[in-house]
């Protein structure tokens, strides 16, 4: 252990960062003045910049610094130009603490007033604020959860979710923390009056985002895993210390704990196993403290170095302070009571507190105990030939120490292996239309634009008007060893609790209804074959019927689509609930909801599939390069189809070929499926697809248009749709205000658009300077009324003769009374306009699709009041024959 300090400064108090993505030690000091110290070259003289004086806080994302200090100021400091840019925002009292959040496009801030605020970078650094019940002490974020936690001055710690536009708390761990209030307003002296601000109320979340740690009051540090909230997993506290914290540190390797005291003891804990590894004495000038701690990479090594800020503006520095020699210090050094049951064992930090989660979550060991796991022999014999190590009695640390040693061997004893000359669809020309796993609502993997030790990226698996699953990969190591996370989030939180679990299959595709969560890991990419076919189902409010399997794949097959019964709309019941699975050689197995395969068929190869609540299955298949069909079939009627390979209005664009193929597919209420393209944004609904052989794609909105105000909104001409679900006459979805194609983080709050048809040119300015009139406009959108009227009454229409909307015949009968009175005034509203404009012809032929007497009548009477009588009496006349229609129709049924 070697000591040393950095006089940064001759006075003042210093906090001390280190920032991974620079590689630099930045050192800011309360007299107005930051220093930045290159580790790598330690003889340069570091880069000074100038900041407001009684600094509170120190934040980084990428080349950005913030600074909060008492005067309330947010201070914002370029690291590339190294100079600031000036406050960003300014609070009328002090500011204590400030975060990046969402990949640094948004951040936070807060203190003595009570509220959190929202500063949205890219959006002109727009305010909006957040009630919070007391001062905010402290801040610290989870990169890899989306979630926040906040220190108030009433000893509670607030956990929010910061994944959505407006965060949302998800849970409260009250009177926790030492109840402290700051009371500075300017300089803060901590040696003197302000001597109560040093006790630590910060806290810390591990670099893999599994696990919080948090000091309590009674001087101890208590660790909560991320699954379970109700109990603390482990806590750090000395025998008999009521020796206050000032400051902790977790090592970003997640293996040492550094704590400093105010009797300026410094003490270092093996955080797996808490024994005590290092106890040192600080040596500062009397009457001086510590500040923070923080861990600094050490150059050309996987080791780190402690750094500690004080309050005589001298920085402490201690290399090799934890040496692969070091040896825990005898003695009970620990008051935990857990460490008294052996039936809670501590050093399983990472694993859920819930047994039965505690399973689910680990590989080979999902639900042992239950009989109610259904296993194959074919899977268990699979499981034998490819054995996985026993990893889940581990730590997540251990696991990836072993996994990094079995990795270095492989490296250096591996061999290239040419691919087989059979595979005429990988080694063709036309690679870019390549089957791939797809699932709805999913995107490509987006990387963290810092570098860090935890470096993410997160991609969305899946997407509905429920809610969304998604995956983060969290590079938590030296070595660049990923673990992957799932969590599964909702839109309305009423009705379901988000959760995660760390993912050890590399899961890739995903589905979901209100019930449960259906995931696979394809094999696409799996050159191994060992990972590829697992599936894993299980419920969001219990484990308890969870279960995984095995699907068996040949050679170069992997799983391309997933999908689980879209839930009845009758409540509690999926009793019939189905999950199908379909593979790039075309084969398509079915399985009850207790993972029992009841059916399988052979069809071409299988883009995407999903199922309604009646059993209607909708599979896209692709039968050549570019060229797509779909076929559906009702499991009801024994498997029929109902369609069978139809060719469908879909392709890829070769000029744009980052557009996805397929933005979104789903159903209706009633069963109707509902596609949109990524070449042209445009929603497609099936209909009259019951009669085999004339089903049509109707297109009823184009979505780029409508949120871009038909391309005449400046503001919104770069705005994109991303579809969620159609109900009624709307569509669900977000509304993207980036140039990326797919949504990213935060995710915005879904919206719903109405329904529009393509029918009309909706270049209105184009139409003024041509003459155009408020007359034309409302001609235009009467015409779309109609045809829109029109169309959705055929689709409901259709759904009245299915039997298995039969209990809803009564809300479809009202719907489609309200289209009829809709398809009338449209009309009327069209005659009168073609009656002004003296289109006498057009105007009979108006008339002529009119089916209801009194609106007949309704047009005699404007036709007669602009002295059109000639037309008034042919319309006299349609009235009559649809009386002797009606009449007609009445007498065949006596």
């Amino acid at each position: 252990m070697i000591e040393d300090k950095i006089t940064a400064f001759p006075n003042g108090n210093s906090f001390v960062r280190y920032h991974p993505a620079i590689e630099k030690l930045v050192i800011g000091n309360s007299e107005g003045l930051i220093k930045i110290f290159n580790i790598n070259e330690p003889d340069l003289e570091p880069v000074s910049i100038d900041i407001n004086e009684n600094l509170t806080s120190l934040s980084f994302h990428s080349n950005s610094l913030l600074v909060t200090n008492t005067s309330g100021n947010l201070e914002l400091i370029n690291l590339n130009e190294n100079e600031s840019k000036g406050t960003i925002y300014r609070s009328e009292l002090p500011l204590r603490d400030s975060v990046f959040i969402n990949e640094g496009k948004r951040l936070l801030c807060g203190g003595d007033d009570n509220k959190l605020v929202l500063i949205d970078m890219l959006n002109d650094k727009s305010v909006s604020t957040l009630p919070i019940p007391d001062q905010l002490l402290n801040m610290a974020y989870n990169m890899t959860g989306e979630i926040l936690s906040l220190s108030l001055s009433n000893g509670n710690i607030q956990i929010y979710s910061v994944i959505n536009e407006v965060p949302n708390l998800i849970e409260t761990i009250t009177s926790i923390l030492p109840v402290k209030i700051n009371s500075s307003l300017d300089t803060i002296d901590y040696i003197g009056e302000n001597n109560d601000e040093l006790i630590s109320t910060k806290t810390q979340w591990s670099s893999n985002g599994e696990s919080l740690l948090i000091p309590t009051s009674s001087n101890s540090i208590k660790v909560y895993d991320r699954s379970s909230w109700t109990d603390f997993v482990k806590e750090f506290k000395l025998d008999h210390s009521d020796v206050r914290i000032v400051d902790f540190e977790l090592s970003p390797n997640n293996k040492h704990l550094a704590v400093g005291y105010k009797d300026l003891t410094l003490k270092v804990f093996d955080f797996n196993s808490k024994k005590l590894l290092k106890d040192v004495k600080l040596e500062l000038q009397d009457g001086h403290y510590p500040t923070n701690l923080i861990w600094s990479e050490i150059p050309r090594s996987s080791n780190y170095n402690l750094c500690i800020g004080t309050t005589n503006g001298c920085i402490v520095t201690y290399s090799d302070l934890v040496g692969k020699d070091s040896e825990p210090i005898s003695g009970n050094l620990f008051l935990d009571e857990a460490e008294e049951s052996d039936a809670n064992n501590t050093d399983d930090l990472f694993n859920d507190s819930d047994d039965e989660e505690q399973a689910l979550a680990k590989p080979n060991g999902i639900l042992h105990e239950e009989d109610s796991l259904v296993i194959d022999q074919d899977d268990e014999d699979e499981n034998d030939n490819n054995e996985m190590p026993d990893y889940y009695n581990k730590d997540v640390d251990s696991y990836l120490d072993e996994r990094r040693s079995n990795k270095r061997f492989k490296l250096n004893g591996s061999k290239y292996k040419s691919p087989s000359p059979y595979i005429s669809d990988r080694s063709s020309e036309n690679k870019e239309f390549e089957l791939q796993p797809y699932s709805p609502g999913s995107t490509p993997w987006s990387q963290s634009q810092s570098k860090s030790l935890s470096d993410t990226d997160r991609r969305y698996l899946a997407m509905n008007s429920i809610g969304y699953i998604w995956s983060v990969k969290t590079a938590s190591n030296p070595e660049n060893l990923n673990q992957q996370s799932i969590t599964i989030s909702f839109f309305d939180r009423s009705i379901n609790k988000d959760y995660h679990f760390i993912d050890y299959y590399q899961y890739d595709l995903c589905s979901m209804n209100e019930k449960g969560v259906l995931l696979a890991c394809s094999g696409y990419k799996d050159k191994t074959g060992k990972l590829g076919g697992k599936v894993l189902y299980r419920f969001h409010d219990t484990v308890q019927d969870s279960w995984e399997r095995n699907i068996p794949l040949l050679k170069d097959e992997f799983i391309t689509s997933v999908s689980l019964t879209n839930n009845s709309r009758i409540e509690n019941d999926y009793s019939d609930a189905l999950i199908i699975i379909g593979t790039n050689l075309g084969y398509v197995r079915f399985f009850n909801l207790h993972g029992l395969c009841i059916n399988l068929i052979k069809t071409p190869p299988v883009v995407t599939l999903m199922a309604s609540s009646s059993s209607i299955i909708f599979m896209i298949n692709q039968i050549s390069p570019n060229v797509y069909t779909y076929s559906i079939i009702d499991v009801n009627q024994d498997y029929k189809f109902i369609q069978q390979d139809v060719l469908l209005p879909l392709k890829k664009c070769t000029k744009y070929p980052n557009l996805p193929l397929i933005k979104g597919v789903f159903f209706n209420e009633y069963n109707d499926p509902c596609l949109v393209p990524g070449i042209d944004d445009t929603v497609l609904i099936l209909s009259t697809w019951r009669e085999t052989n004339n089903a049509k794609w109707i297109p009823i909105l184009n979505c780029k248009e409508v949120i871009t105000e038909n391309g005449n909104s400046e503001s919104k001409k770069n705005w994109k749709c991303w579809p969620l679900g159609l109900y009624k006459d709307q569509l669900n979805c977000l509304i993207l205000k980036t140039d990326n194609q797919y949504p990213g983080f935060p995710l915005p709050l879904p919206i719903e658009l109405d329904i529009k048809l393509p029918v009309t040119n909706g270049k209105s300015k184009e139409n003024e300077v041509n003459g155009g009139t408020d007359a034309s406009k409302n001609e235009d959108d009467a015409e779309e009324t109609f045809l829109r009227a029109s169309t959705m009454g055929r689709i409901v229409n259709d759904s009245l003769n299915d039997g298995e909307n039969e209990e809803f015949n009564d809300e479809i009968l009202e719907r489609l009374q309200n289209y009829s009175m809709i398809f009338d005034k449209s009309l009327l509203k069209l005659f009168a306009s073609a009656c002004q404009e003296s289109r006498l012809n057009k105007a009979l032929s108006i008339a002529k699709l009119i089916k209801n007497d009194k609106a007949l009548m309704a047009a005699s009477k404007i036709s007669e009041r602009l002295e059109f009588l000639n037309l008034a009496s042919k319309i006299s006349k349609l009235r009559e024959d649809l009386v002797n229609l009606s009449e007609g129709e009445d007498d065949d049924e006596n």
